[in-house]
């Protein structure tokens, strides 16, 4: 059972990883080493906490509460730049403006809201891209 379970954890991943538009990958037999990785790896991520900012004008990314595992951090701040950096000038234009903080706060808050699915699919691809690595030894 266990490893059904992580296969279609596996493969739920895959498959949110697609748009509508997009005809799901067939599924295919995940070899049992990189399935068990998965939910660990999945698991970590979940506790992960990071913030992001400008430094040097550039959009970056700080852990601030470890999984304890160095790559899976990455994965949490990859995830964070990749789904803000095209919508970091308008965060900024909201950060700069001239509404009360409050109503800045609202608002980023409101935005960042948006950009749920994209964190999702950029973490997924992150967990199954490590647990590939992991899982083969590769």
């Amino acid at each position: 059972m266990m490893r059904l379970t992580t296969l279609l954890s596996f493969t739920a991943l895959i498959a949110a990883s697609t748009t509508p538009t997009q005809a799901a990958p067939q599924q295919r037999e995940v070899p049992p080493a990189v399935a068990k990785q998965v939910p660990i790896i999945a698991g970590k991520l979940r506790n992960w906490r990071g913030v992001w900012g400008a430094v040097d004008g550039k959009l970056a990314c700080k852990t601030v509460k470890s999984t304890g595992d160095k790559d899976i951090d990455m994965i949490g701040c990859a995830a964070l730049v990749a789904c803000i950096k095209p919508h970091y000038k308008q965060l900024k234009t909201i950060a700069d403006g001239k509404a009360s903080e409050a109503d800045k706060k609202r608002r980023i808050s409101g935005k960042l809201k948006t950009l749920d699915p994209c964190l999702h699919e950029h973490r997924g691809n992150g967990i199954a891209a490590l647990a590939v690595a992991r899982g083969t030894g590769k």
